[in-house]
């Protein structure tokens, strides 16, 4: 029979068999239990702006986190307990805030016992990250473990994970679907602990327990979705000020762990959140029946040890079962060996028999053998392990202080422990009666593996940091680079896609292979004597401008046919490097000018200009430009100047010396070309793909639409 894991959590009637508390928000009550590895304001106001759409529309604000939120006082305020669900009726006032910019950001939850998760919920004031994963944690954050990954772009940002669909419950894939550029906001992420398209056989196996058990729940955003303007510069606005993460709630749902033995939980003493007796907050203390005692009821209540402990599964309660001592003893403990031996009907050991009694049920009379020893007779057999055991598995003979035995005790070899010497010590693994010390030892490279983890007992694996592989978690994925260099382990090789043959690197150095002519670890640089054409660099050669006559608008001299505009051709020479553009100059005299033409606008924006010339003599040069676009005067514009497409623009460069000392000193200047570059603007744009190519380059380049 199959059923739905969900149905433990409706079961309260302790008697009737397997029973669990009430399902709520873990966040109720633990705002100091939440933390933010970033919050904007902490330190003082900080700077924000939005997207906006409106003229009118504010788009600036400040953050101030350095006290908590008030409607009246501190509206500002976006720390992180803010996410915590309130119900109030301006839900939207008040949210979390990240600091801007930063693409690595972590929200965690600390627990204070073991908790049963049921689901995450996420709902964003922005964008939803554009990749992210959340992880938990069964060991109060020593160790972590995925739940799942989230992006866009799956194969770009989770390379090792598989997009899905999931196979079985705990396979851990990268979901696509809640990492859309849209909606704008108010967006969702949700996490079910277990996918709900999976029937769950028998959700008391430790595997099913595993999965939906957690002490810490840790959420990672690792990239901010942007629209392509934080990658074109700052000139005039940092761009980086509309993008951080903002998440209006988070909902933890989950449940007080008691393995099916209790209905009900208390608060755990001595660890406190911010009221524990607040309404509706998740107590983690269970107040146990079945005979069980614990935290999470994970274990027998003394004397009740006569039946191995186990989880209480739908109608059967498995409870504890108390110990037979016949009346001579009030303790005892369970035996694994003893409880099979007997048929799985008694495992409890009675311990300190009283009343001159012995036996595993103190129901022997006691007494001493006739031999010179005078020892107690024996009346059980060794049950050691013969891997882990010294001496064949053959467990010392009687108790002697001055020797340091114990009766019944199993010498283990070195690295190996447990009662029956059954299993390798911590950091150990491989347990081998032909290893004459046990286990061998686990030898996880610390720059790879996850802190304070221990390898698998059995193989020997350990676990791995994100990105890192290998038995021993010694080297990184293929794509990433520099095991033990960084904080994260092993960083990605980030080669440029324009400038690289592809996105491998060195493993060693992360040295990425470059395209002919392309130099720097990953490709983004130009060989000396090269350079990387931009998408919006464009040349108006002064060989091609017309002349202009006449007074110039600075007041400089007329000059006559001695001074006229001519063009200076140039040829390549092994003595000289090409620093020019097109056939050679145009010699310009000091006074005249100019007139370039510009009709190829690609698109409405801001331009620079730039003219390149090289003088003829020592003297300070001066050029004012004026602009014309459909024979209308536009007269001394500023840096930048925005041109539109569809338009010829006439622009005109007048060139004066005004440091000459002699007038009739004839001064000239060789003009080789006006070239222009864009200048971005606080705008958005819409993802438009155009390919430029050059002789050593290629790169594609993202253009979008203009919001004002």
């Amino acid at each position: 029979k199959q059923f739905h894991l969900s149905l433990i959590f409706f079961c309260d009637d302790c008697n009737a068999g397997s029973c669990h508390p009430a399902v709520g928000d873990l966040l109720l009550g633990r705002s100091k239990q939440l933390t933010a590895s970033s919050t904007c304001g902490m330190n003082g106001p900080q700077k924000y702006c939005i997207i906006g759409y409106l003229e009118a529309e504010q788009k600036c604000f400040l953050c101030d986190s350095r006290y908590p939120y008030n409607p009246y006082t501190q509206h500002n305020s976006h720390m992180i307990e803010n996410v915590i669900t309130t119900f109030e009726p301006d839900r939207k006032k008040k949210w979390w805030q990240s600091e801007n910019g930063i693409d690595h950001v972590s929200i965690r939850l600390d627990l204070e016992t073991l908790f049963q998760f049921s689901h995450l919920i996420l709902t964003f004031k922005t964008f939803r990250p554009a990749a992210m994963l959340v992880e938990r944690s069964t060991d109060f954050g020593q160790t972590w473990k995925a739940f799942r990954y989230f992006a866009q772009d799956c194969a770009a940002s989770f390379p090792n994970i598989s997009s899905g669909p999931a196979k079985s419950v705990g396979d851990i894939i990268c979901d696509p679907r809640y990492s859309d550029i849209e909606p704008s906001t108010e967006g969702e992420v949700v996490l079910k602990a277990l996918d709900p398209s999976f029937e769950i056989e028998n959700p008391y196996v430790p595997y099913i327990q595993e999965l939906i058990t957690l002490t810490n729940l840790r959420i990672n955003f690792t990239k901010l979705h942007t629209l392509g303007d934080a990658l074109l510069g700052r000139r005039h606005s940092d761009p980086l000020e509309k993008y951080y993460y903002a998440v209006y709630e988070m909902v933890v749902r989950g449940s007080c762990f008691c393995n099916g033995h209790a209905s009900q939980c208390d608060p755990v003493q001595n660890l406190r959140g911010d009221v524990f007796h607040q309404s509706g907050m998740v107590h983690g203390r269970c107040i146990c029946h079945h005979n069980t005692e614990g935290l999470s009821c994970e274990r027998c209540k003394d004397f009740y040890n006569d039946a191995p402990w186990r989880p209480a599964e739908g109608t059967q309660d498995n409870a504890c079962k108390r110990c037979n001592c016949n009346g001579h003893s009030g303790r005892c403990h369970f035996d694994m060996a003893v409880y099979q031996a007997s048929g799985g009907v008694s495992g409890g050991v009675c311990e300190d028999c009283r009343d001159n009694t012995m036996g595993q049920h103190c129901d022997h009379t006691s007494w001493k053998h006739s031999h010179i020893s005078s020892q107690w007779l024996c009346i059980n057999s060794c049950n050691c392990d013969p891997e882990g055991t010294l001496h064949n598995g053959v467990c010392e003979s009687h108790t002697d202080p001055a020797l340091g035995t114990v009766a019944g005790r199993c010498p283990c070899k070195e690295n190996v422990e447990g009662i029956r010497c059954d299993k390798c010590r911590e950091n150990y693994y491989g347990l081998s009666s032909s290893d004459p010390l046990g286990c061998q030892p686990c030898n996880c490279d610390p720059s790879g593996s996850l802190p304070f983890s221990v390898c698998d007992p059995a193989t020997g694996d350990c676990l791995c940091q994100r990105f890192a592989m290998g038995r021993r978690c010694e080297k990184c994925i293929v794509g990433y680079w520099g095991l033990g260099n960084s904080l994260y382990g092993c960083s990605p090789c980030d080669c440029d896609i324009g400038g690289s043959q592809n996105n491998l690197c060195s493993s060693k150095d992360g040295q990425c292979k470059c395209l002919p002519n392309i130099v720097s670890r990953q490709c983004n640089e130009p060989a000396p004597g090269y350079f990387f054409l931009p998408l919006d660099y464009y040349i108006y050669e002064a060989e091609h401008a017309k002349p202009l006559s006449g007074s110039a608008p600075l007041g400089a001299m007329q000059f006559g046919k001695d001074s006229a505009v001519t063009v200076v051709f140039r040829q390549p020479s092994a003595s000289r490097s090409v620093t020019w553009t097109g056939p050679g100059f145009t010699r310009v005299p000091s006074g005249a000018g100019l007139r370039f033409t510009i009709n190829n606008v690609p698109f409405a924006m801001d331009f620079d200009m730039t003219i390149r010339y090289e003088p003829e003599s020592l003297g300070d040069w001066l050029a004012q430009r004026g602009g014309r676009a459909h024979s209308i005067l536009i007269a001394l514009l500023q840096t930048p100047v925005c041109l539109e497409p569809g338009t010829e623009y006439s622009v005109d460069v007048y060139f004066s010396q005004p440091s000459a000392s002699d007038p009739k000193a004839k001064s000239f200047i060789l003009i080789d070309s006006v070239s222009s570059s864009v200048t971005i603007p606080f705008r958005l744009y819409l993802y438009q793909c155009d390919f430029f190519f050059t002789q050593t380059y290629s790169k594609c380049f993202k253009i979008i639409y203009r919001v004002f």
